[in-house]
């Protein structure tokens, strides 16, 4: 009667499929991770094109003037208040404002950037300070009254109260740690256009 033999791997063995594996983790790792911030790249820019088309339908069908209002606050992992979430309301003759929806904040990293020239919507002309009875300055969750706010109108014809001279209108998003020199554009951006005169929206991938 034979027997038959086994055979165990040895350490030597062991420690070259370890190896293996190990480079394999660190070669998938920054390739998962740039499939991931693309993901949120694209969910965010979604989340704009969404708002402003809601915005500009709701106008139209309602007959009425829709403030979309941009927030810019810290997070918990980053002090510094940048431009994360958008909300738009119905602002009637008297001034009244009324959210048509809740607050809309971008995933994770993503933000909209500030800078006047790649973000013509965040302009500080665009500021709002005004706040009143007929219009609070709301809490946020998380956040509180501890933002900023950029904003611009569409009216019941659909169209923007936002000049059709001599300017585009547009904001850009991309992930907070990408790095880009002031007025330019980092490398994997989202921008989002706005036509002043139809508010028709468009949006552009590198």
């Amino acid at each position: 009667m034979s027997r038959q033999s086994t055979r165990a791997f040895s350490l030597i063995e062991l420690l070259v499929v370890i190896g293996i594996i190990a480079m394999l983790v660190g070669i998938a790792t920054p390739a998962f991770m740039a499939i991931n911030r693309n993901s949120q790249l694209t969910q965010a820019g979604q989340t704009l094109i969404e708002e402003f088309t809601v915005a500009r339908q709701t106008a139209l069908t309602k007959n009425c003037v829709i403030e979309v209002r941009f927030y810019a606050f810290a997070s918990a992992n980053d002090n510094v208040r940048r431009y994360r979430a958008v909300q738009s309301f119905i602002v009637d003759d008297n001034g009244n404002a009324t959210a048509v929806g809740k607050a809309r904040y971008l995933p994770g990293p993503v933000i909209m950037d500030a800078d006047g020239e790649i973000s013509t919507l965040l302009d500080t002309q665009n500021a709002k300070t005004n706040w009143s009875d007929d219009d609070p300055q709301i809490p946020l969750p998380g956040v509180g009254t501890a933002y900023d706010v950029r904003f611009f109108q569409y009216r019941p014809d659909g169209s923007t109260g936002l000049s059709p001279i001599g300017r585009q209108w547009f904001v850009t998003l991309h992930n907070v740690n990408s790095a880009n020199n002031p007025g330019q554009l980092p490398n994997n951006y989202y921008v989002i256009q706005v036509n002043p005169l139809n508010g028709i929206v468009q949006a552009y991938r590198p």
